[in-house]
């Protein structure tokens, strides 16, 4: 099997209900089950998301995500296959927010705070999602 990267940017659809914790949860639980594992990195306006897996659930999950109505304009950044995982422990890893912290991190790879879509380079961003999965306490089971 091979393993495979997938890296997308989208916008919160506002006139949708979102609630993050029931979200992860459900990504947490389902992606258990079919050996993925990534990070969510949601900012209360935008998302940006790295999902590792093998090729076929890869690029399932990513086409249920462009047809959920709470993502708007989506962006794939970078689809590739890999040679190993870089978040082996997440089932799905949520960071929330831009606190200091946060911001000193995406400064560090960014000229900015805010992700141009169109423009970012992904090898910074998969650093920024690194630095920022970090912080966080793993969240992969063993079913």
């Amino acid at each position: 099997m091979k393993l495979t990267r997938l890296t997308y940017y989208s916008q919160r659809n506002p006139s949708e209900k979102l609630d993050v914790d029931d979200l992860i949860s459900v990504c947490q639980r389902n992606n258990n089950r079919q050996f993925l594992t990534g990070l969510l990195y949601f900012n209360g306006d935008h998302f940006l998301q790295v999902i590792e897996g093998g090729r076929v659930e890869v690029s399932a999950l990513y086409h249920r995500i462009a047809r959920d109505p709470r993502h708007s304009n989506i962006i794939l950044l970078s689809c590739v296959d890999v040679r190993e995982r870089l978040f082996p422990k997440w089932s799905m890893g949520l960071h929330q927010g831009m606190n200091d912290r946060t911001r000193d991190i995406f400064l560090r790879y960014f000229s900015t705070d805010e992700v141009n879509p169109e423009t970012v380079d992904v090898e910074s961003l998969l650093d920024v999602l690194q630095d920022l999965s970090a912080e966080l306490v793993p969240t992969i089971s063993k079913n």
